[in-house]
């Protein structure tokens, strides 16, 4: 196999909203409520088989400019971004913040939510990560509290360098889960065919090993070739050839 695609994982933490209130109970809040709004606190990221996690911190409490700028850069150079609940929360939430500083849009982005992945075919007990994560690989995410995003708020150093250790082991668990889920995954984008010939590779993991088990007939009466990796265990078909 000759170049590989680049595969990002990420993740980010961001600051709780502060807002006014006439009691401890639950609460309507309005924009009126509003004292000060969200950011992003730090972001970490890694390639697929690189052990160095990168990290990009807050400039000063409330100031992520410079942060969300590298951190666009990345995510538009890499051929698919794994996140695990990042379709709806991590990617909108990084989007919001490009909005509010002026940058560019980011260009399309490849990618595999590993909560939406695992939901499609299997029924577990919890979809989280740090419950996937330890199932899977005996050690979950770095356990923390509501204080420690308290004290970033306030520009805690100690407190910030605390959160970009737990960011960065959510990434590394983020990696571990994704290749044990991977063979499972449905509709895995084949971002591998920007390299190969995609009827020759693995559609989930860009193997050549093949194994080829027979002609399957579709629900619409389409003959298609199922293909086995031997490498990973995926399942997926192709078009029988006349």
């Amino acid at each position: 196999m000759g170049k590989k695609p680049k595969i990002l994982f990420w993740d980010i933490e961001t600051s709780p909203i502060v807002t006014t209130a006439w009691g401890l109970g639950q609460t309507y809040s309005t924009i009126d409520n509003l004292l000060e709004d969200w950011y992003i606190i730090c972001a970490c990221w890694k390639y697929a088989g690189s052990k160095k996690v990168h990290a990009a911190r807050m400039t000063k409490p409330g100031d992520d400019y410079a942060l969300v700028k590298e951190v666009r850069d990345v995510l538009a150079g890499a051929d698919l971004v794994v996140h695990h609940y990042g379709d709806a929360f991590d990617l909108k939430k990084f989007n919001a913040r490009l909005i509010i500083h002026g940058l560019p849009p980011l260009p399309h982005i490849t990618t595999v939510d590993t909560k939406k992945a695992v939901a499609k075919v299997a029924a577990m007990t919890s979809n989280k990560l740090e419950y996937l994560a330890k199932k899977v690989t005996g050690e979950g995410k770095i356990k923390t509290d509501y204080s420690l995003w308290l004290k970033c708020r306030k520009g805690d150093r100690s407190a910030l360098n605390e959160m970009i250790a737990y960011n960065k082991k959510d990434v590394i668990k983020l990696e571990e889960w994704y290749n044990y889920l991977r063979p499972y995954i449905k509709n895995h984008p084949h971002i591998w065919a920007k390299y190969e010939d995609r009827f020759s590779t693995c559609s989930n993991c860009g193997s050549t090993n093949l194994k080829r088990n027979g002609i399957r007939v579709t629900a619409a009466g389409i003959k298609k070739q199922e293909v086995q990796c031997k490498d990973c265990g995926h399942y997926h078909r192709i078009p029988v050839k006349n």
